[in-house]
């Protein structure tokens, strides 16, 4: 009798785990709610994408790069980034809520370089609505925390991480809200984007665009 070969096992748990993973994002994903999305004691889990806008910032990267010699800027280095993240939110009353996020990002360098910096921020946050009812309404949102830099030696999330560093991380914002669909445009700054550098960096400022869903 033939016994199966390790390749043939893998496979097949991976057609398992794939099944699986269907089934349960079918079960998982959101329908209109029919409770509401904020007031007095409310909770609401989000999962969530990010589009990151780097190319805006036509700013110097380090502060001080030799004499004589132009700093690259961020706009010509950076790619824009992208990733997800899942967040946690409580509101207190109709207007105020609480919350915590956990994200990460990966924001690949321009040609003719091969690298990338992953970003993975852990914030807590305030969320302060301006105007709507309980399901459809626009807000402001206010975050800070830290965020742990990785440089990569390749151009995705699996890559090998070749340095490792904290840095501080904030971000500011409007979202709107529309039932269990919720998107938001905000200012993000962290003080040290790369995890080493050979000389001084400046501090890196990008949009993030969020979109994702609350259950």
């Amino acid at each position: 009798m033939k016994l199966p070969t390790f390749r043939s096992l893998l496979n097949g748990w991976r057609m398992r785990i794939l099944a699986i993973a269907v089934a349960a994002a079918g079960f998982f994903s959101p329908s209109p709610s029919y409770a509401v999305t904020s007031g007095p004691g409310v909770w609401d889990f989000m999962i969530f994408g990010n589009y990151d806008l780097t190319t805006i910032n036509t700013g110097a990267i380090y502060s001080n790069f030799p004499t004589g010699f132009a700093s690259p800027t961020w706009n010509k280095v950076m790619n824009n980034g992208y990733g997800g993240g899942v967040g946690l939110a409580y509101w207190f009353n109709d207007t105020v809520a609480l919350r915590i996020d956990v994200q990460t990002s990966l924001f690949t360098e321009q040609s003719p370089l091969t690298g990338s910096v992953q970003s993975s921020p852990l914030t807590g946050g305030i969320e302060l609505k301006l105007w709507g009812d309980p399901d459809y309404y626009l807000y402001f949102v206010v975050d800070a925390g830290a965020a742990y830099e990785s440089t990569m030696s390749g151009t995705s999330f699996f890559g090998s991480a070749t340095e490792n560093a904290w840095t501080a991380y904030g971000d500011a914002g409007l979202g709107l809200n529309l039932d269990f669909v919720f998107i938001e445009a905000k200012v993000a700054y962290m003080p040290q984007f790369m995890a080493h550098s050979s000389y001084s960096q400046n501090g890196l400022w990008y949009v993030p665009v969020t979109a994702g869903f609350n259950f």
